[in-house]
């Protein structure tokens, strides 16, 4: 019996420092996601906060405002602190001002190719941080697929303002073959996005662009015509 209680013991102290060291371990691991998961929701903030209302809509606003909330609830449940959670009553405040209509509202448009790049760049990091929202199980699916069909139209508009800004420059300067062919690219990139509703007023503002500039060209074309006859 003694000599049992002695090998048993013996076990017990040598697999105790390998559960510590396991615990120790998982106890880094949690710390890790955690930070991460933290990191990359105020990464998330920041990318939401540098895009105009023009292109990122109310209602895709709200749904990450209420998407940060959820996150931050998770780390303080898991008792982590950070920068990103003390930004709970500021993002609070946000949603509420959002959602009664007393947020002013700022739709400025892309005017250069730096504004352009980084705005395509925050879209993208709010495309992959979607991508992991349903795995997380916050929101349904098709939830999450139909904002990420209107952060995909947010960058197509972007790319039209910035189309439509340099054709403006090469009609000032007297290329209108090269505004013209910018507008209709500006058109494509819209077009590709017809699903969403406020894509219908911008494809009806470019055609009327274009058609502008066709009857300038064309009534050029048309007088140069007879001249080399």
């Amino acid at each position: 019996m003694f000599v049992l209680a002695l090998v048993v013991l013996l076990v017990l102290c040598c697999l105790l420092p390998v559960f510590f060291r396991w615990k120790k371990q998982r106890r880094a691991l949690r710390e890790r996601l955690l930070s991460r998961l933290s990191s990359r929701s105020e990464r998330l903030l920041y990318s939401l906060e540098m895009i105009s209302d023009r292109y990122l809509t109310k209602e895709t606003k709200v749904f990450f405002l209420e998407y940060l909330l959820y996150v931050i609830g998770q780390l303080k449940n898991a008792n982590y602190q950070s920068k990103f959670v003390s930004k709970q009553a500021f993002l609070v405040h946000l949603l509420t001002e959002l959602k009664s209509g007393r947020q002013q509202v700022a739709r400025e448009r892309v005017g250069s190719q730096e504004q352009f790049d980084q705005v395509c760049d925050a879209l993208q990091y709010i495309l992959r941080e979607m991508r992991n929202i349903p795995e997380n199980r916050v929101v349904s699916r098709v939830i999450v697929k139909h904002h990420i069909v209107l952060v995909r139209y947010a960058h197509a508009l972007a790319y039209r303002d910035l189309l439509v800004k340099q054709a403006g420059l090469d009609l000032e300067n007297d290329k209108k073959g090269q505004a013209l062919e910018k507008y209709r690219i500006a058109l494509s990139s819209i077009e590709k996005n017809r699903s969403v509703s406020s894509s219908k007023r911008e494809i009806v503002r470019l055609q009327s662009m274009i058609q502008d500039v066709e009857k300038v060209l064309f009534s050029k074309r048309d007088k140069t015509e007879p001249e080399l006859k």
